[in-house]
């Protein structure tokens, strides 16, 4: 690799990581292109040598976020012993991202962003084929229940996810996001286990809150 491509690589990098922290914390409403080049101290005309404008940069974060989070998710699930202490481990991770988010983020990038949306879409699909994964290995050791409709579960499961993120139904001045969202995943959960399920959920929710 050339120094100058290197080097325009770098740059590029540092814009979108400036900007995934920026949309993270405040959505992307709000965030303009001066704020961009300010918290990496470039000029904005530097910022659209590498992207054509704003929408092309939530596009591109929500990209790589999306594929690194799924990379994360998959290596939490491949070290898991059984599909409830995959789903666990996978909703832990979420909850730590989940408390770095700004709530407004997935609302603005539906009503401002229709690419990088459409894109979210996309990508949506993925989460729901790895969430049907977890049911058919669930079902198979006997820890979920053998009748459950895997398709309408899993469609559920990411509409649990993204309703929390609804300012209109859940305001972040009265309801927390990380605590919804697990509220919501142990009503999931719950409807899935059998009576073998249920009593390692517990075992596994026991010795986390003695850790």
């Amino acid at each position: 690799m050339s120094l100058d491509i290197k080097e325009n690589t770098e740059v590029k990098d540092k814009i979108l990581a400036a900007a995934t922290s920026l949309f993270w914390r405040y959505g992307t409403r709000s965030v303009t292109m001066d704020e961009i080049a300010k918290e990496i101290a470039v000029s904005k005309k530097t910022i659209y040598q590498y992207f054509k404008d704003k929408n092309e940069i939530v596009c591109r974060v929500m990209e790589c976020k999306h594929d690194k989070q799924m990379k994360e998710m998959r290596e939490l699930e491949s070290n898991a012993d059984n599909a409830i202490e995959a789903l666990l481990k996978v909703s832990d991770f979420m909850a730590e991202t989940f408390a770095k988010v700004n709530p407004s983020l997935l609302l603005d990038t539906k009503k401002y962003h229709p690419e990088a949306w459409e894109l979210h879409q996309t990508r949506r699909d993925q989460i729901i084929e790895s969430i049907k994964g977890n049911l058919r290995w669930g079902i198979q050791d006997g820890l979920y229940r053998d009748e459950l409709p895997l398709e309408y579960l899993a469609v559920l499961r990411i509409e649990q996810v993204e309703l929390a993120f609804d300012a209109q139904k859940f305001s972040s001045d009265q309801y927390e996001l990380v605590k919804v969202q697990l509220a919501f995943l142990d009503h999931f959960i719950r409807g899935l286990v059998t009576l073998k399920g249920f009593q390692l959920l517990e075992t596994y929710k026991n010795r986390k809150h003695h850790d």
